[in-house]
């Protein structure tokens, strides 16, 4: 019993990191991209730039964010961090499904905050898991307030 906690223990401070990769590389791709295009606009058709692709990668992300979140937050019930989540993936999803009709300033200014609070909510939900004494013997956290 004691090796499946701290197994699951690990997944979760693992998962934590791997929707924050994930999110971080959003945020990279985001920054990046237009950069790319206007150093090198010959790069433009080997761009996979098709709303597809986007809408996957997007559902992809949250996919593996929720995932990788849920657990830890099962066990602090931050309500803090379930709404910067849930204001990340509702901006993320936003711009893979509105991008067509927006500008790109537009789409930059709500996607980067987008992947930012993903990337914010996955890392204090990993830190709250650190912090917490019984996270690794545990299935409730008594050691941190609840907010």
């Amino acid at each position: 019993m004691g090796t499946f906690v701290s197994s699951t223990a690990h997944l979760r401070r693992h998962a934590d990191l791997a929707g924050a990769t994930a999110s971080g590389i959003c945020l990279v791709h985001c920054l990046l991209t237009p950069l790319v295009i206007s150093l090198f606009p010959d790069v433009i058709p080997y761009l996979p730039g098709d709303a597809r692709i986007h809408r996957a990668l997007a559902v992809g992300i949250v996919l593996l964010g929720a995932v990788a979140f849920v657990p830890g937050y099962r066990i602090h019930r931050r309500k803090s961090l379930l709404v910067l989540i849930g204001a990340g993936i509702s901006l993320i999803l936003t711009v893979a499904w509105t991008a067509e009709a927006m500008s790109r300033t537009t789409e930059l200014a709500l996607s980067i905050p987008g992947s930012l609070m993903l990337v914010t909510a996955h890392l204090l939900n990993r830190s709250f898991c650190r912090q917490c004494k019984t996270c690794t013997n545990s299935v409730a956290c008594h050691s941190t307030s609840l907010s």
